[in-house]
């Protein structure tokens, strides 16, 4: 019986006991056990364990056996739970051609996560007999206390912020009014009265002991929410030495969820390092929370400023936030502006972060750290925003809505939260590139004949611009968690339902595909385990477990606000597919799907009609997504994404015709570079690509089609809603009622393929995208907006037939 038992744990040992050479599983077995004595431990010293616990074990410790005494002490030994050295993506790079003077590189290198739910392991905190609960609190105790400046007097004494007290005085008067007429100096005392009220209700107050309590209670709490939160340590030692420089940081979070602001101060706390003032919208402003909130740094703002209208809040704002910089102060604010509803990044509001450009330019302060963060959860804390996608109204804040929130979450479990830094940069050569494209864009005009942009435009066109850039780096830099993975492929491979040994199957060649891109991942292990997983997690109102004749499935629920829910963890992984989708989709309108002959192998395309397509769906998708960097093309982007369907043998490519493209495009740009008044003529080639028409292919093709299908079904039925229209006018309000109510109808009827299109915010950017292309105009009035047709009442608008016809070209439905 001994000899068995001793057998048993021998094969156990070998098979969990790390090899000379390193892991052997490609890396993705992330813990393996080890026992050890402790009395051997504590004979070799501290230090030296420590040292043999992190290194590849030697051939002579794989022949050890285990005896029957060993067995006898099973109990006594310790068994230490140890993590591999793994290769990681290097996430979060600067852009090398925005940002020339920091070094960037895409290789790979060994990063540990770090769990900071494990106090043991992030401080100096010893074990101790009262257990972690006051361990825990003893570590917030002996944390730094942070230095924050009051700075209230400072911006009441602003020059710009009087010149602004100032204009408002003599504009509720007359513009004639002068200093020291009665009226107008009754008039400046309310005005200086409402800057103090304005101000009162901005500035924070910061206290040091609020911070550790609140960070030790947030702390437990999070611990009973969260299997994990998670940091890469490297990626905290960079944001240490940006902070230590002296200059101030700007932190630029994604915003997902309401513990984005919680999660980066306690990250930031927990490190010794200086938490910033967070911009907070006014909707917080409720009973208790917003005094607590103003303790741990928040600042309250609108949510809609009109800069025009509110030129006294707008200055007393700009002012606080340069004044809270050059004392020293961080900022932290969300260029999104709001929550995501959708689940993928929303495209960027520039007007914060114009204030930080703008106190460069004014040489308040000399530089600043750019900090792009993103937050990645397994569920987020307030569950779904489905009621608001499907044209609900938002409920408002309270404090009992808090308490209630906060008491649902504590009975719940959210598994794994991770919190990722991109690399800090400095702002003057993020902005210098940004500008320095924009001025060479305006004098282009110039050449063209065309209208310059002025000094106002070009720098607001500069600042946009940056804001993009900033969302679509760390968008593309999210690590993808096990629920995202997971919705992603239920939604887009196996909608009707699969078994999870297939789902595995898929999982990993999603997961070899991300590391070939340099994407991590939030987890890791075998497939079918992190399939589990997030099985558990999603719960089964979204996912359910079905006996049919080819065994057990998984199958999503395919009710609209169940889709919904899952297409907003799925969407996260848009930022990884959304260039091959635009060309998926162009590709299966050209090749004319419906009237494909089976015996044919191939179509040709054209290049031209290729990237015209592209450009329109890119065009029309403005308002919901950041396709392009500002330093990039579309032909760049077209070109990486059919060497990648190459690879995939989606397309192949006449390369006689491709290397005469190229010839002709370094012969223009060495034309374009010549001081010779005379230019040849530069004739274009089309290129020809030949697309696979096998199986095989168009599956590949339909797959990629449908990531950004939901949102093209939104735009065709927003577009064909007009066409119904007898008046030449309506409330946009009435509109988006209508719209969603078609929209169930037509889910019903077959009509739609995708009950996540049913989207109030894509609804409400399609109007945008069609005024953009002069279908419709926007009016408003007494914060009523009204959508115009450009037509005579009872007849069709031309513009908005045209645009209804060309978008179904790319939805209709595939057989």
């Amino acid at each position: 019986m001994v000899e068995a038992l001793a057998t048993g744990f021998q094969n156990l040992y070998n098979k969990y006991t790390r090899s000379e050479n390193g892991p052997q599983d490609g890396g993705r077995r992330d813990v393996y056990i080890v026992p050890v004595n402790n009395n051997t431990a504590v004979a070799t010293g501290d230090a030296q364990s420590q040292f043999l616990l992190q290194r590849y074990r030697p051939k002579a410790r794989r022949s050890f056996v285990f005896d029957a005494k060993h067995l006898c002490q099973a109990k006594t030994l310790k068994w230490h739970m140890m993590r591999q050295s793994r290769l990681r993506a290097s996430m979060g790079q600067c852009c090398p051609v925005c940002i020339p003077n920091t070094p960037c590189g895409t290789a790979k290198v060994v990063s540990n996560l770090k769990n900071l739910l494990d106090i043991y392991n992030i401080g100096n905190i010893q074990k101790s007999m009262f257990g972690c609960f006051v361990d825990d609190l003893k570590f917030f105790y002996q944390l730094k206390s942070q230095e924050y400046k009051y700075i209230y007097d400072e911006v009441l004494e602003d020059e710009v912020v009087e010149k602004a007290i100032a204009a408002a005085a003599r504009n509720a008067c007359s513009e004639d009014a002068v200093v020291g007429d009665s009226r107008f100096d009754e008039e400046m005392k309310t005005q200086q009265a409402n800057t103090r009220r304005i101000l009162t209700v901005i500035s924070a107050n910061v206290k040091n002991w609020v911070y550790k309590v609140i960070g030790w209670f947030t702390y437990r709490m999070i611990s009973l929410l969260a299997t994990s939160l998670v940091v890469q340590p490297t990626q905290i030692d960079r944001v240490r030495e940006a902070e230590q420089s002296g200059l101030p940081v700007i932190y630029l979070p994604l915003h997902k969820s309401h513990m984005d602001y919680i999660l980066l101060g306690l990250v930031l706390t927990v490190n010794n390092i200086k938490p910033p003032l967070v911009a907070a919208g006014e909707n917080l402003r409720v009973f208790f929370i917003s005094k607590l909130l103003s303790f741990l740094g928040a600042f309250y703002i609108k949510r809609h400023i009109d800069t025009k209208r509110d030129q006294l809040y707008w200055s007393v704002l700009s002012s606080y936030i340069k004044n809270s910089m050059k004392n020293g102060h961080h900022i932290e604010f969300f260029l999104e502006g709001a929550r995501t509803r959708s689940g993928k990044c929303c495209v960027p509001k520039a007007g914060l972060l114009s204030i930080i450009v703008d106190a460069y330019r004014e040489k308040v302060i000399e530089d600043a750290w750019i900090i792009p963060v993103s937050m990645s959860y397994d569920r987020i804390l307030e569950g779904n925003f489905v009621r608001e996608q499907l044209g609900q109204p938002k409920k408002k804040e309270t404090f009992f809505a808090a308490i209630s929130t906060f008491i649902k979450a504590i009975c719940s479990h959210y598994g794994i939260m991770r919190v990722d830094f991109n690399k800090p940069y400095r702002l003057r050569d993020l902005y210098e590139s940004i500008d320095k494209l924009t001025k060479l864009e305006n004098e282009s005009l110039n050449k063209n004949g065309m209208e310059m942009m002025s000094a106002t435009i070009c720098y607001k066109t500069t600042v946009d611009r940056m804001a993009k850039h900033i969302v679509y780096d760390c968008w593309k830099s999210t690590p993808i968690m096990s629920t995202h993975a997971v919705c992603f492929l239920l939604l887009n491979k196996h909608r009707n339902g699969t078994t999870l040994e297939q789902l595995a199957k898929d999982l990993s060649l999603m997961r070899d595909k991300l590391s070939q891109a340099d994407r991590d991942v939030g987890f890791s292990g075998r497939s079918i385990e992190v399939i589990k997983h997030a099985l558990d997690l999603l719960g089964p109102k979204l996912v359910v477990y079905e006996n049919t004749d080819s065994g057990r499935i998984v199958k999503p629920i395919l009710d609209v606000p169940v889709l919904i829910e899952l297409s907003y963890y799925g969407n996260n992984l848009i930022s990884h597919f959304m260039h091959q989708s635009l060309v998926a989709l162009t590709i299966c309108k050209l090749i004319r799907w419906d009237f494909l002959d089976k015996a044919i192998t191939e179509m040709i395309i054209s290049r031209n009609d290729l990237v015209g397509d592209v450009t329109f769906l890119t065009n029309l998708l403005q308002f919901d997504f950041v396709f392009i960097k500002p330093c990039d093309t579309l032909d760049n982007i077209v070109d990486t994404v059919i060497r990648h369907f190459e690879e995939e043998e989606i397309i192949l490519m006449d390369m006689i015709l491709e290397e005469e493209r190229r010839s002709q495009h370094i012969a223009k740009m060495l034309d374009s570079d010549s001081d010779d008044d005379y230019q040849r003529p530069y004739v274009e080639i089309d290129v020809k690509y030949r697309v696979n028409t096998n199986v095989n292919s168009l599956n590949k093709l339909k797959f990629y089609r449908s990531v950004m299908m939901p949102y093209l079904e939104c735009m065709a039925e927003s577009a064909g809603s007009f066409l119904a229209l007898s008046n030449n006018s309506v409330i946009e309000r009435e509109h988006v009622q209508t719209i969603l109510n078609q929209m169930h109808e037509n889910l019903k009827e077959g009509i739609l393929s995708y009950g996540e299109s049913i989207s109030l915010d894509t609804i409400k950017h399609s109007f945008l995208a069609f005024e953009k292309f002069d279908c419709l105009k926007i009016t408003t009035k007494d914060n009523i907006k009204t959508l115009q047709m450009n037509n005579q009442p009872n007849e069709l608008n031309p513009c908005m037939q045209a645009m209804s016809d060309y978008i179904e070209e790319f939805v209709k439905q595939l057989n």
